[in-house]
């Protein structure tokens, strides 16, 4: 599936094809929100899960080239480090 007929999709359908087709990359918190980055193909796509409204508020694609970085720059790797040893 392409970016285009992925964007064309209701919020039901891309989130079938997430769970069935799509790689789960990484998670983060963001404020009320927990963000869940997985890869289609090769795209990412960002879901939105409210806690207070326990619901996804949100399914979107992104095409930012720094979208990795955003989810790992805060990885503490003290632990693994510590393996290699």
């Amino acid at each position: 599936m392409d970016k285009e007929e992925f964007i064309k999709l209701d919020t039901t359908r891309k989130l079938e094809v997430l769970w069935a087709e799509g790689e789960a990359i990484s998670e983060k918190v963001y404020y009320e929100c927990n963000l869940s980055l997985f890869l289609v193909d090769c795209f990412y796509v960002e879901v939105f899960f409210n806690r207070d409204l326990n619901r996804i508020v949100g399914v979107e694609i992104q095409d930012s080239s720094q979208i990795l970085y955003d989810y790992i720059k805060d990885l503490d790797l003290t632990e693994l480090q510590k393996l290699l040893r």
